[in-house]
């Protein structure tokens, strides 16, 4: 038996917001290059271009990852409805009582 809420949650706007999130951090990143670089020569600017390219690879990685991990993780929920939601209120009072103890 498979339970679907499609309305409770859309996978595609928390990714979408991730993807953004990671888009602008770049984007940032671009433009700080572009302003510092325009006062710099030779190697300082070369190092700064470099870094920001694999600042943009990783951030490529880290979205493909987290798509992997979305989607995979809702495999695991679909599969396995019951177990998904009890596991999840175990670690939700495992937790509280971590955070109660700490207070």
């Amino acid at each position: 038996m498979e339970l679907y809420y499609k309305d409770l949650i859309s996978e595609e706007a928390s990714l979408e917001k991730l993807v953004d999130d990671l888009m602008l951090i770049v984007q940032g990143a671009d433009e700080f290059v572009r302003a510092a670089g325009a006062t710099l020569e030779g190697p300082q600017k070369e190092e700064i271009t470099s870094r920001l390219q694999r600042l943009k690879e990783r951030c490529q990685r880290v979205q493909q990852q987290a798509v992997a991990s979305a989607l995979a993780v809702d495999k695991v929920f679909h599969q396995y409805p019951y177990s998904a939601v009890g596991f999840g209120f175990a670690f939700g009072l495992l937790a509280g009582r971590y955070f109660k103890r700490r207070s």
